[in-house]
């Protein structure tokens, strides 16, 4: 009896030990960092920039101004909110548009959103925000 005693406080005290020592898998994981080229960040836009930016259309008329940028999850699509309207920032409405379809190296140095009016930007389903 003291025997079997003695062997399983040995087990449990060698259990113990294991599973100390033992490294768990979070803390063994590194991190897949790439080191961009700095040089080429650079060449980018910041979107604390391009914030609050009036968006025109091809015509040059201003359309409405850049409200926001939605990043999609695992990697997906950005969107550029905008917002316009007769009072925008108050009563505007938000619309989002893929951020790739912005111009946003046109010789006037506008951000272009070609094709775009106001009324086509009506016809957009309102974006919400999610509380």
């Amino acid at each position: 009896m003291r025997t079997m005693s003695l062997y399983c406080n040995s087990v449990l005290v060698l259990a113990v030990i294991l599973f100390v020592l033992t490294p768990s898998r979070a803390s063994t994981q590194e991190v897949g960092l790439v080191a961009p080229d700095a040089k080429e960040v650079a060449k980018g836009y910041r979107a604390s920039a391009l914030e609050l930016r009036s968006v025109v259309n091809d015509k040059g008329e201003i359309i409405g101004q850049i409200d926001d940028f939605i990043f999609g999850r695992d990697n997906g699509p950005v969107f550029a909110v905008l917002a316009f309207g007769d009072f925008v920032g108050l009563n505007g409405e938000l619309v989002a548009v893929p951020f790739r379809s912005l111009k946003l190296d046109d010789p006037s140095g506008k951000i272009v959103l070609p094709g775009a009016s106001r009324a086509a930007l009506q016809k957009l389903p309102v974006f919400l925000y999610n509380r």
